[in-house]
């Protein structure tokens, strides 16, 4: 069969009988040039009889200039953070009139995998890169790019205030009579804990901060190593770096007869709503992955429209909720 002929935007002019430079303005909804309101009945009414489409590709080859942002990212197999940023990032691009393009890689993908992650971007017309990896890639092709949770001098960036939330979980501990804390965590987290546990009045121990090695399908045991580590001697309370890691320590825990909150309170750092419907519901750092989505968006279109303005970033502070899985101590 002979595939059917895709409608034209002059198709859509002749069916409602408007000029071709009318129906432009309307469908794409840059001006308002004579658009009563009838016209655009009757264009919308002709888009949705011919199922016309605008062909963006043609569109972006005569302006010379891209309607698509690329998204580098991680993708766990477990949890629901990378799922819920993923499309907050695609509602906020398109809020702005651009399009998507995702690439993920896994936290165990080898090196060169996780590279040609990166380079998909290269071969394709976009305008910009949102990216959880600062490499020096990007600027080496000439792409405007904004990275999301690392500090680096390359490209502008959106972190969380780290510090903050570890101190603000550290006092919430002590608040309820905690003494002894330990940490999943990772890299700079981890060093945050050291600088405030005992500016905060807690004890911790070298054996007590746990170096996580993230996973991308299946959750390693972290606590099970942490627990060996420490031959035993647990602290009061933990703090996990995300509701992942809090979940499987939970787990993990319950098989050593251990009880979240009886015997070990436990806070984790990055949550969602998800946090709120376990037992025991988890105390956290609720993300707000609309307004994670929003900022590295904006901050990468200010970059697009001047490649030369200095270098900026912007810190987010989650909303720290308490619920049921850290309990007042009692030695």
């Amino acid at each position: 069969m002979e595939r059917k002929k895709r409608a034209t935007l002059k198709d859509v002019a002749d069916y409602c009988g408007l000029s071709r430079s009318l129906v432009a303005f309307i469908i794409s909804n840059s001006g308002y040039r004579n658009s009563t309101p009838e016209n655009r009945r009757k264009v919308f009414e002709a888009v949705k009889a011919l199922n016309y489409r605008p062909n963006i590709a043609a569109r972006e080859l005569r302006a010379q200039k891209s309607s698509t942002i690329g998204v580098a990212m991680p993708m766990s197999g477990a949890g629901i953070y990378y799922s819920n940023m993923a499309l907050e990032l695609q509602r906020e691009i398109r809020r702005h009139g651009f399009s998507s393009l995702f690439s993920f890689w896994g936290g165990d993908d080898s090196e060169d995998l996780h590279g040609w992650t990166l380079q998909t971007f290269f071969e394709r017309n976009i305008s910009g890169v949102i990216s959880w990896d600062p490499s020096p890639c990007f600027r080496e092709e000439k792409i405007p790019a904004v990275v999301y949770g690392y500090r680096n001098q390359l490209y502008d960036y959106v972190i969380l205030n780290e510090e903050q939330m570890i101190v603000q979980a550290l006092e919430h501990l002590k608040k309820f009579g905690h003494r002894r804390v330990g940490i999943l965590s990772v890299g700079e987290r981890n060093q945050f804990f050291r600088k405030h546990v005992q500016r905060c009045g807690l004890e911790s121990k070298p054996e007590w901060i746990f170096e996580l090695t993230f996973w991308s399908r299946h959750p390693l045991d972290a606590f099970g190593k942490f627990y060996s580590g420490c031959g035993g001697a647990l602290p009061d309370a933990l703090i996990c770096h995300s509701e992942t890691e809090a979940i499987a320590a939970i787990s993990s825990a319950a098989k050593l007869g251990i009880r979240v909150p009886d015997d070990l309170s436990v806070i984790a750092l990055d949550g969602s709503f998800m946090t709120s419907l376990l037992c025991p519901a988890l105390d956290s750092f609720e993300l707000n992955f609309a307004e994670i989505a929003k900022q590295l968006v904006e901050l990468l279109l200010s970059r697009i429209d001047a490649p030369a303005a200095s270098l900026r970033s912007v810190k987010i502070s989650p909303q720290f909720i308490h619920r049921e899985s850290v309990i007042a101590y009692s030695p």
